[in-house]
């Protein structure tokens, strides 16, 4: 090639970029905690995404997810368990969750809730025929739930507000355990087992991954620097890594992307990063003021 027409071109191109809007990068997906944490005070949100990010690339499995064993919570290394970031201090201020907590404290002792309690009495009781205390809510959630935990309540829905407990835990599920007296039947099997029943303890589950169970991946909103919006604004996919485009810094910071479950996995292939994990909270402990006996 013609040197001289090689610089000519050079001018032309530093000429013409003179004349364009600044370079700016656009946004990533591995900002978006970023923008949870400042611009939309969703701190427990932020924490939960930033530790996926910061996780060596893992695909959580099915077993795991439903604490098959040996993939029980208690089972479970630190790299696939979050037990410290989710409160249910936190919890209790959605009303959401408020209303799911009184639900399940009315109907835990459904015929489900009743069949999973005696289960799990005649498993420890283990021959004793003086009464003995069932279930230690001074345990972590992470053991209640093979221990006492007796029945649930699913929690969240996809059109909930787009607040904190949406973006860190969207749909989880509430557990309840129990703690009681059980009055063992009498020798040789006479008599009923009772149980007076006078705290409960509830605590949230779930798994934090980005798989899909469907053929279209999970919508997650529109996200840019500003924040976030369920409506369509744009059809750009988010970039997994630096994409720099001619604009207005302003006009850049106005523009949203689409956000779906994919992206994330496609993130974790590119950059061999981003661990899935199980999510347990700590546990909010209620007494009652007069106890609830069961016998069978």
């Amino acid at each position: 090639m013609d040197p001289i027409v090689q610089v000519d071109r050079e001018e032309l191109r530093a000429e013409l970029e003179k004349k364009l809007p600044p370079r700016v990068r656009r946004f990533r997906l591995d900002e978006i905690p970023g923008v949870m944490r400042s611009r939309l005070g969703w701190p427990v949100a932020a924490a939960l995404m930033e530790r996926w990010f910061r996780g060596v690339g893992f695909a959580i499995s099915l077993p795991i997810k439903i604490s098959k064993s040996p993939n029980k919570l208690h089972q479970l290394p630190a790299s696939q368990l979050e037990e410290n970031v989710v409160t249910m201090d936190w919890a209790l201020g959605f009303s959401r969750v408020q209303a799911a907590v009184s639900q399940l404290q009315a109907r835990w002792n459904s015929p489900a809730g009743m069949v999973e309690l005696k289960k799990r009495v005649e498993q420890q009781t283990g021959g004793q025929i003086r009464p003995w205390r069932f279930g230690d809510l001074n345990q972590s959630a992470k053991i209640l739930d093979d221990t006492c935990q007796v029945n649930f309540l699913n929690v969240g829905r996809f059109g909930d507000p787009l607040d904190d407990f949406y973006g860190a835990m969207g749909e989880a599920t509430l557990k309840i355990a129990v703690s009681g007296l059980v009055t063992p039947a009498g020798p040789r099997g006479s008599g009923k087992v009772s149980i007076a029943i006078d705290e409960l303890a509830f605590y949230l589950r779930d798994s934090y991954d980005f798989n899909d169970d469907s053929f279209l991946s999970q919508p997650l909103g529109f996200w840019g620097p500003l924040g976030v919006k369920r409506s369509p604004r744009s059809v750009v996919d988010i970039p997994l890594d630096d994409q720099w485009i001619y604009a207005d810094a302003d006009d850049a910071s106005r523009q949203s992307y689409l956000v779906q479950n994919r992206h994330f996995r496609q993130w974790r292939a590119l950059h061999g990063r981003g661990g899935d994990f199980m999510v347990v909270s700590d546990v909010h402990r209620v007494r009652l003021a007069f106890p609830i006996t069961l016998e069978w």
